[in-house]
């Protein structure tokens, strides 16, 4: 997300934003534009529920990479292992409670999002590992 030349440990915010790889937002957001129109097209021409929850969870989304790309690499390692545990745990409870949907089992049920526990390993997997 930040031009790597340009960091140093001391950066003030506004150094931050001004390190910013804007071509890398702004190819990020031309796909979510472009995907935009596809969900658009495939409901028909109306924003129905499938458009207005993929534009929702991209704009969600969207924003938290952006505020979670101010958070220094350090910090996100020191709780590499915390996320690890947590992931663990998580493997253990899909384990035990399965809920299956559509034929895929052992999702995770959450109350606002079903997801499967493999699609956090990865992410974790990378932070615990990567020190």
């Amino acid at each position: 997300m930040f031009l790597q030349s340009q960091l140093s440990n001391q950066s003030t915010f506004l150094q931050k934003i001004k390190s910013i790889d804007y071509i890398l937002l702004l190819c990020v957001s031309a796909l979510g534009v472009i995907s935009g129109f596809a969900m658009y097209i495939s409901d028909g021409g109306e924003l129905l529920y499938h458009t207005k929850s993929h534009l929702i969870r991209f704009s969600v989304f969207f924003l938290m990479m952006f505020f979670l790309s101010f958070i220094n690499i350090k910090t996100w390692h020191k709780v590499g292992y915390l996320f690890y545990i947590i992931v663990l745990i998580l493997l253990v409870w899909a384990s035990l409670y399965v809920l299956t949907v559509s034929g895929s089992h052992r999702l995770i049920y959450l109350y606002f999002i079903n997801f499967h526990q493999s699609e956090l390993i990865k992410i974790v997997i990378i932070l615990y590992y990567e020190k």
